[in-house]
């Protein structure tokens, strides 16, 4: 399995509100909907305002990959105060 991890900053309250409950609706659907889909989590930072992580599990680097496309897509679509976003890949060797 392979997991992406996209961390975005600098979010308003609002934002990071607004983003969090667009992304359960709408994009956690089309990832549902992808081959390879594993798991769509979204990660509040703790004890840090305005930061939220998303991380997206997939059968294979491929099918990782290509989510990601999608996602990005979908971000700047719909969510066009979000930042560019730090990302972290990699196998999941433990789970």
């Amino acid at each position: 399995m392979f997991a992406l991890i996209r961390t975005y900053e600098g979010l308003s309250v609002e934002n990071l509100d607004e983003a969090t409950r667009k992304a359960n609706a709408g994009l956690r659907t089309i990832l549902q909907e992808s081959p390879g889909f594993v798991s769509y989590e979204l990660l509040k930072h703790e004890g840090t305002d305005g930061k939220v992580a998303s991380i997206s599990v997939f059968d294979s680097r491929t099918e990782a990959q290509a989510s990601n496309e999608t996602a990005q897509k979908w971000v700047r679509e719909n969510l066009p105060f979000m930042t560019k976003p730090h990302e972290t890949a990699g196998e999941l060797v433990s789970h």
